[in-house]
């Protein structure tokens, strides 16, 4: 359990977590807010230190957007268009013809 200073509050205010937090990471800014409907509600901002950098990896692809299938790698990885494709592309074709 962890607590934590509010303004106002005379006293720490007892924390429980849902789930573990990353080592690195802690509390920099606690919100607390009562609406409307005398519902509470609290936001919680974190300073997380640790390093997220992906490691550079030496296979490349090459990508390329296109109209029949929405992307196609250099690998030969090929990514439809989504369903709606193929009926705007069908009334292309007929605007097209008139």
């Amino acid at each position: 359990m962890v607590k934590s200073q509010i303004a106002k509050c005379s006293e720490p205010l007892p924390i429980r977590w849902s789930r573990q937090l990353p080592p690195g990471c802690s509390p920099t800014t606690i919100t607390v807010k009562l609406d409307p409907s005398n519902r509470w509600s609290v936001s919680l901002r974190f300073n997380d230190n640790r390093d997220l950098r992906l490691k550079p990896l030496k296979k490349r692809v090459g990508v390329d957007v296109g109209i029949s299938s929405l992307i196609a790698t250099s690998d030969g990885t090929k990514i439809n268009n989504p369903k709606y494709f193929n009926k705007l592309y069908q009334d292309l074709r007929k605007d097209t013809l008139i």
